[in-house]
């Protein structure tokens, strides 16, 4: 009989330090999911940043180029009153540096950024397709 017991003491012993261990399993996983998630936003924050789609676009001013030239440091060619104007932009300050002779044209925006943008501003995208009817 005592054999009976001490086999059921150990099975049942066994059978809570399984249930223990799927619960951390289960804490384990859902610690990687969450992990993963916030590494993706990283990643696809990181990607926008270095890739700086033009989301907005207005008439009076327009950011024609931009080129970076370190970490934080760019050439920009901006478009004020028809005219191009190259500008130094560091972290800390903004040197104007010379005005074009010769305007260049501007980038296609990417059709990727052209989505995004609908999608964050949907009333800037509902005014820009009445815009176009009306042209």
């Amino acid at each position: 009989m005592k054999k009976y017991l001490a086999f059921l003491g150990i099975f049942l012993q066994s059978n809570l330090a399984l249930g223990a261990n799927e619960g951390m399993q289960n804490l384990m996983s859902m610690a990687m999911s969450l992990a993963l998630v916030v590494c993706i936003i990283v990643i696809l924050a990181i990607l926008v940043k270095r890739f700086n789609p033009q989301l907005t676009n207005l008439d009076e001013f327009k950011v024609i180029r931009s080129i970076p030239l370190g970490s934080k440091e760019r050439l920009i060619v901006i478009e004020i009153d028809d005219k191009q104007h190259l500008l130094g932009v560091t972290p800390h300050t903004i040197n104007y540096l010379y005005q074009l002779e010769k305007p260049l044209e501007a980038k296609e925006i990417p059709q990727l950024a052209k989505s995004f943008s609908q999608l964050l501003n949907p009333q800037k995208a509902n005014l820009q397709k009445k815009n176009n009817k009306n042209v």
